[in-house]
């Protein structure tokens, strides 16, 4: 790694650092944080002005959830579970679920479509078999996901 490089840089500067033993895990130092704040308060105007509304959604939902979702079949083997008795439960590794529950409570007019959600939130999923220029993926991510709910290319095409 050279000198530019973001992963040295952030450790010179003081504005995160990493430790082996928590593997994709940023630990945001004071002026780091700031500086992810301000990042993510102007994403979030861009965003409020094409008319996404922000939500946020619980990071453990019920196993069921992601097996209806077909998030199960296709990422379980990289979910962290947590089995608590009887109750199942999974860390979310991405947000479109959550987003499908609070779309899917009441009942909607295509009046109001297009319905845009936006949730800066974090999401959890274990891919270490993957990297590049030998840096693990994360194993959680702080990201910004957005979607137009079901009709929205064909309300805005019209």
């Amino acid at each position: 790694m050279d000198d530019l490089d973001h992963r040295n840089l952030g450790v010179k500067l003081k504005l995160w650092h990493l430790q082996e033993d928590a593997p994709g895990m940023v630990f945001w130092h004071p002026r780091g944080y700031a500086v992810y704040r301000v990042l993510e308060d102007y994403v979030r105007r861009k965003m409020r002005r094409a008319g996404y509304a922000e939500v946020r959604t619980p990071q453990l939902l019920p196993k069921e959830l992601w097996g209806r979702s077909g998030h199960l079949d296709k990422f379980g083997e990289h979910m962290f579970r947590v089995v608590d008795g009887e109750l199942a439960m999974a860390l979310k590794p991405m947000s479109c679920p959550c987003h499908v529950q609070i779309f899917n409570k009441g009942l909607r007019s295509w009046r109001e479509l297009p319905i845009r959600y936006a949730e800066f939130g974090r999401v959890s999923l274990r891919e270490r078999d993957g990297s590049q220029a030998d840096v693990p993926l994360a194993e959680a991510v702080s990201r910004l996901q957005a979607r137009a709910r079901p009709g929205a290319l064909v309300a805005e095409a019209l």
